[in-house]
C-alpha cells in the first residue's frame, strides 16, 4: 500500500512539473512539459487497473482529477504552439472527465467547477483562433459559434462561483471571469456581432 501511495505521488509530480515547465522559460521547456504530461497519463492508465484503487473511490477520484489536469495542461501547451486541432482534442477530454467528476461527487465542488470553467474558456479561445485561420470565403461560423457557447457557459459558472465564495478565492475567480469576458469579446468580434462586442468590453 505504501508503494502504491508513492506511485500516486510520483504521478502528481509529473503533472506539476508539466505545468511548471509549460509556464516558465518563455516557451523553451515545451518538449519537457509535454513529456511529463504524457508520463502522468501513462502512469494513470496503469494505476487505474490496480485493485487497491478500485476498492478506494476517493483515491480513484484524485487519480481522475490528475488525469483531467494532464489533458488540460496539454490543451494549453498545444494552444501556445498553435496546434489548435490537437489542443481541442485534449480540452474535450479534460472537459468530459471534469464533468464526470462533478457528477460523481455528492457535495458541491467549487474546485471542479472552477476547473471546468477554465477549460471551457481556453477551449473557446482555441476554437475562435482556429476559426480566424480559415481562408477567405470559408465559413468561420461553426467554430466561433461553438467557442461563444463555451465562453458563455464559463461566464455563467464563474458568476455563480463569485456569488458563493469569499477571500482570496473570490479575487482569483473575478480575475478568471475577466479573462473569460475578454476572450468572449474576441469571439464576438470574429462573428461581427458588434453590439454584443461593445457590451462585453464595457
Amino acid at each position: 500500500m505504501e508503494v502504491a501511495r508513492l506511485e500516486l505521488a510520483h504521478k502528481e509530480t509529473h503533472v506539476k512539473l508539466g505545468d511548471l515547465l509549460r509556464t516558465s522559460g518563455l516557451g523553451t521547456n515545451q518538449q519537457g512539459s509535454e513529456e511529463h504530461y504524457f508520463q502522468a497519463l501513462k502512469d494513470i492508465t496503469r494505476l487505474k487497473k490496480r485493485a487497491f484503487l478500485i476498492e478506494r473511490p476517493s483515491l480513484l477520484y484524485h487519480l481522475r482529477t490528475d488525469q483531467a489536469a494532464s489533458h488540460l495542461g496539454l490543451g494549453c501547451l498545444y494552444r501556445d504552439q498553435h496546434f489548435y486541432d490537437k489542443a481541442s482534442k485534449q480540452l474535450t477530454q479534460a472537459h468530459d472527465l471534469i464533468q464526470e467528476l462533478i457528477l460523481i461527487e455528492a457535495r458541491d465542488s467549487p474546485d471542479q467547477r472552477d476547473r471546468l470553467a477554465v477549460t471551457l474558456t481556453i477551449h473557446g479561445e482555441v476554437l475562435n483562433r482556429r476559426a480566424q485561420l480559415h481562408t477567405p470565403g470559408q465559413s468561420i461560423t461553426s467554430d466561433s459559434r461553438a467557442a461563444l457557447e463555451k465562453q458563455q457557459k464559463a461566464v455563467r459558472m464563474l458568476s455563480q462561483l463569485e456569488r458563493s465564495i469569499s477571500g482570496p478565492l473570490l479575487i482569483s475567480t473575478r480575475r478568471k471571469l475577466m479573462e473569460t469576458l475578454t476572450s468572449m469579446a474576441d469571439t464576438l468580434e470574429t462573428l461581427e456581432l458588434h453590439t454584443e462586442f461593445q457590451a462585453a468590453i464595457a
